[in-house]
């Protein structure tokens, strides 16, 4: 079988993605007093706020988007989602096979509002990308 060239391995793409990583989110995360300026943030403010009737929402900053964006960029397979086990009374944390039809794998751990499970969410992403790249 011949290799796969470049392009179906989405090559620029991920070369694209990985440099503008380490240019512009991995600094943010490695700095550990920003690091745990923007864990407090994401924690005050998981979800964020829409803007309603002309009123501006309540965002976050622009940091903390560039690493949320980066987030959301990952693969499906491996994704964290928030799964609500009991209506209005417990959250858990899913992961995502990556395969559609698939079940969602759901861990142990139950929070009691979405927030907290969002923000459970984002420690450990924020922790799995550092050794990620940490790893590199």
């Amino acid at each position: 079988m011949l290799d796969r060239t470049n392009d179906q391995k989405n090559w620029a793409l991920t070369a694209a993605g990985d440099y503008l990583t380490k240019t512009y989110v991995l600094p943010l995360l490695t700095d550990q007093a920003f690091r745990e300026k923007l864990i407090e943030e994401h924690r005050n403010n998981p979800i964020g706020v829409a803007g309603e009737r002309g009123k501006p929402g309540m965002g976050h900053s622009p940091e903390l988007r560039r690493v949320l964006d980066r987030f959301r960029a990952a693969p499906m397979q491996g994704k964290y989602c928030r799964v609500c086990t009991k209506p209005d009374e417990e959250w858990r944390i899913g992961i995502f096979s990556g395969v559609r039809g698939e079940p969602i794998m759901i861990l142990n751990e139950a929070f009691s509002s979405e927030d907290d499970c969002e923000h459970a969410i984002f420690v450990k992403r924020v922790e799995e990308f550092l050794d990620a790249y940490r790893g590199r």
